[in-house]
């Protein structure tokens, strides 16, 4: 029997490496072509907070290349993209970054369970930081490469082994440099992901006694990586597996912000009650490595409709109280059609279904990723000087 599941095992490993074969031939390395979208004048206007004017008038200057330009009808239309309102902030002397007394905020987004919209989160955090023209870094520590996949790299064809977190989980933080990568926004870096992440856990248990007194506590391995990019970034995204194994511990011993996606429904609730207790136990026994300062829950795929729905969200907020994020993510077929084509929300120029549902969708992104942006600027408030790794505010303290 054992020997006819293996054959089964090998022989439907060998046809899906068919399929795969074939779909990376046709797809060539055209994937990883992603461009941002391009916006007229008005827009770039808006997202600079400046008249039309204004723009006008930096781009006759020397320092600034002519506009692109598109025909719309019979007359030539300004364009622009994200990349290009960058420059111009950095004419107008605007380009925002983080107090310069404090260190790069790392936010991780964390739930026991999948299907929560953990990884849409995080990517759409770390873009909605990156148009207000912030330095940010997305980490993908989930095996699955969700959100390696939608910046357009497929881990089959474009990665080797060493180039995702297990060298700097395994080894040194020093392997932490080779892993960025560059995507098409100038101010968006990554480092991905893969399936060779998934053994992790195995090899950390497996680790002689003399190697993890050599490298040191594993818990804190992905913080010591991180910390070698300070210079480098203001936000540092990470988006975690629906575990609490050692990926997704490493990287809530390294976030100063943990972001936990909800699903408002009753078997949430539970989960939730899980996830508190088992990070509860993880920061009696390790206090002096949690570096966490704040914690919020986010609601997501709500539906705003069903009375049910309300009641739910009620009860969690009789139990969270003011963890819970005041505003939250309905359901919406436009982030369902994105997710399909691998593309962000703020990556979209013409949407697929109707541009009303789109536009919807896109401002219930912002007043979420507004929400998360007013936690990060509290916590940089507190700051000039970046808060010793035991010094947690007290609601970790009352969680214990």
């Amino acid at each position: 029997m054992i020997d006819h599941l293996d054959r089964i095992c090998d022989a439907a490993a060998g046809r899906g490496e068919q399929i795969q074969r074939k779909i990376l031939e046709h797809l060539g390395h055209g994937h990883q072509q992603k461009t941002l979208p391009d916006f007229t004048i008005q827009r770039a206007a808006e997202l600079l907070g400046v008249s039309i004017s204004r723009i006008r008038a930096l781009e006759g200057s020397e320092r600034f290349p002519p506009p692109r330009a598109r025909q719309a009808g019979a007359i030539q239309q300004r364009i622009y993209n994200y990349n290009e309102v960058n420059r111009l902030r950095e004419l107008l002397g605007e380009r925002p970054t983080r107090p310069k007394t404090a260190p790069p905020l790392n936010i991780t987004f964390s739930n026991l369970k999948g299907g929560v919209a953990k990884t849409t989160h995080a990517i759409h955090c770390a873009q909605y930081l990156a148009v207000r023209g912030h330095r940010v870094l997305l980490v993908d520590a989930d095996p699955q490469a969700t959100a390696t996949g939608a910046f357009g790299i497929l881990p089959d064809i474009d990665l080797g082994e060493d180039d995702d977190l297990s060298g700097v989980i395994l080894g040194t933080p020093e392997a932490i440099d080779g892993i960025v990568r560059k995507t098409c926004w100038d101010n968006l870096d990554l480092i991905p992901a893969s399936l060779s992440l998934q053994r992790v856990d195995l090899l950390i248990a497996r680790e002689p006694a003399a190697t993890t007194q050599q490298l040191g506590s594993p818990l804190l391995r992905l913080r010591r990586g991180l910390g070698r990019l300070v210079d480098r970034y203001d936000v540092i995204v990470v988006d975690t597996p629906p575990a609490l194994g050692m990926l997704s511990l490493n990287a809530i011993a390294a976030a100063n912000l943990l972001i936990i996606p909800i699903e408002p429904h009753m078997y949430s609730l539970g989960s939730s009650v899980q996830y508190f207790r088992i990070l509860r136990d993880v920061i009696r026994r390790h206090r002096d490595s949690i570096g966490v300062q704040r914690i919020n829950m986010l609601l997501t795929r709500v539906d705003e409709q069903s009375p049910e729905t309300q009641g739910v969200i009620k009860l969690l907020a009789s139990a969270y109280g003011g963890m819970c994020l005041t505003n939250h993510m309905p359901l919406s077929r436009e982030l369902q059609r994105v997710a399909t084509d691998h593309l962000g929300l703020y990556e979209i120029e013409q949407p697929r279904g109707a541009r009303e549902t789109f536009t919807r969708a896109v401002q219930a992104m912002d007043r979420v990723n507004a929400d998360i942006f007013s936690q990060i600027r509290s916590l940089w408030d507190l700051h000039p000087d970046a808060p010793a790794v035991t010094d947690r505010p007290s609601m970790l303290d009352d969680m214990l």
